[in-house]
């Protein structure tokens, strides 16, 4: 019989030697959060089980074999996206996706871990603001107000990077 999901994780993690602190570094996300993939109280974002296939060097399938990934409308992705043009539309010419990774990643790097973790949640995980909300035990208008600073530092950050 197949390992279900949280199994399979947990035997990839332990056979590369990393730590569930570790795999959740690499993800930018919680440690918790690891651990309850692993104990199956949380299933993981597509886009998390794409990292995690390419960190352990599988398919993804062999991470997620069920269909349970994170699903966003297609409102909500529009919603995302005009979120990302504040911080993407700095005048200049656009860099390479290698270069905007290596940005963000110093970006996320320099901010507080509760930065962080919205900011995943909402442009890594494809999340609601309802559902950050309740998972963060904050009030909707709270998270939109955060997001919409974290946007404004990131730009800031983008326009410091570009200029150099």
């Amino acid at each position: 019989m197949p390992l279900c999901t949280s199994e399979k994780i947990a035997e990839l993690r332990k056979t590369k030697g990393m730590s569930q602190q570790t795999l959740a570094d690499v993800l930018f996300v919680s440690r918790s959060l690891v651990a309850m993939w692993e104990a199956g109280a949380r299933v993981p974002d597509s886009v998390s089980v794409e990292r995690m296939a390419e960190l352990f060097g599988v398919l993804p399938e062999d991470i997620m074999n069920d269909s349970r990934y994170a699903y966003v409308s297609r409102l909500e992705n529009d919603l995302i996206d005009s979120e990302f043009e504040d911080f993407t539309d700095s005048g200049s010419a656009p860099c390479d996706t290698e270069r905007a990774e290596r940005i963000i990643e110093s970006f996320l790097r320099k901010i507080g871990k509760r930065d962080k973790d919205l900011f995943m949640s909402r442009y890594f995980s494809m999340k609601t603001c309802k559902a950050i909300a309740d998972e963060f035990g904050m009030s909707l208008s709270s998270v939109k107000v955060k997001l919409s600073k974290i946007r404004k530092k990131l730009k800031r950050f983008i326009e410091t990077e570009e200029s150099k």
